[in-house]
């Protein structure tokens, strides 16, 4: 069995058998895929890259010389995924903004590792905008702009399932919520 982090990563297995036997590899695991080592003669090793795991617990098993290899990759950090909520404005903001707006957006990491928010928010006019986000902790920051910068701050709640906080930029303040979906 193979057990790996919801953050995903790469794994090797030896393949241990007398110099002359030939073997393959067998993949019934939609979740990962073997990127070295697919099939080879006498000992060797098979390498498989697992991605970031963004929902629940999965499991998925390989037939490597005629021998079963479980690979279970446990749950991601449930901030990265799809969330939705709504901002609403405080005191100070211009009439031109509504009142109330609903955005979508998705929380996830960078080729490089970074996090980021794709953030849509219609009544703003901000549809697929790519936004750096810090995350420390429970903590969370980004800055948006719209008629002028916005910081944006909250704090998820102990599952990362959800999130509060509050906004401000110019004169204008409010909050925002949102709920991973």
């Amino acid at each position: 069995m193979l057990s790996m982090a919801g953050v995903g990563g790469t794994a090797s297995i030896g393949v241990t058998t007398n110099s002359g036997c030939s073997w393959t590899v067998a993949s019934n695991g939609s979740f990962f895929s073997v990127t070295s080592g697919t099939s080879g003669t006498g000992p060797g090793t098979v390498t498989i890259a697992v991605p970031e795991n963004a929902g629940e617990p999965r499991s998925g098993s390989l037939i490597i010389a005629g021998h079963s290899v479980t690979v279970n990759q446990a749950a991601g950090d449930p901030v990265f995924g799809n969330w939705a909520g709504t901002i609403v404005k405080g005191s100070g903001c211009s009439p031109l903004l509504p009142a109330s707006a609903q955005w979508s957006g998705t929380i996830r990491r960078n080729a490089t590792g970074a996090h980021e928010f794709l953030i849509n928010i219609p009544a703003a006019l901000v549809f697929n905008q790519t936004l750096s986000l810090m995350l420390n902790g429970n903590a969370l920051q980004m800055m948006v702009p719209v008629d002028t910068l916005y910081t944006f701050n909250a704090t998820l709640s102990s599952d990362r399932r959800s999130f509060a906080g509050t906004f401000s930029g110019g004169t204008c303040s409010g909050t925002w919520s949102g709920t991973r979906q």
